[in-house]
């Protein structure tokens, strides 16, 4: 038994979804952009979020809305806390960053120690 499937033309052109409303906050959106207003100035005529008015504008140019980038961090890296050690090897790497800063500090309090001495005597 063999199975055909009929391809319609006319169904990819066809579009989906509900049928926008001229009424509604995107409505007004879009006859304000098509109008050639700023999209900060229609966020605050109609007292909405600037991002809506940069979807709709997005949407209206035929892609989908832009997707929110993340930003790189930008500065030094935040220390691992207690809680984000995970595994084995970030105990032990703790463990001897620990020891490293044991040792620095033992060899400053030695040199003031011995400054100290030198200026007493």
């Amino acid at each position: 038994m063999q199975i055909v499937i009929a391809h319609d033309a006319g169904m990819a052109t066809k579009k989906r979804g509900r049928k926008s409303d001229p009424s509604s906050t995107s409505g007004k959106i879009r006859d304000l952009l098509k109008q050639g207003v700023k999209p900060m100035d229609i966020a605050k005529k109609l007292n909405c979020a600037p991002p809506l008015v940069y979807n709709v504008r997005a949407r209206m140019a035929g892609g989908p809305a832009k997707k929110s980038v993340t930003k790189a961090k930008v500065g030094r890296p935040a220390k691992a806390a207690v809680g984000d050690l995970g595994d084995l090897g970030g105990i032990l790497a703790a463990v001897q960053n620990g020891e490293k800063d044991r040792i620095r500090m033992r060899r400053a309090l030695e040199q003031i120690q011995s400054v100290i001495t030198s200026a007493l005597a």
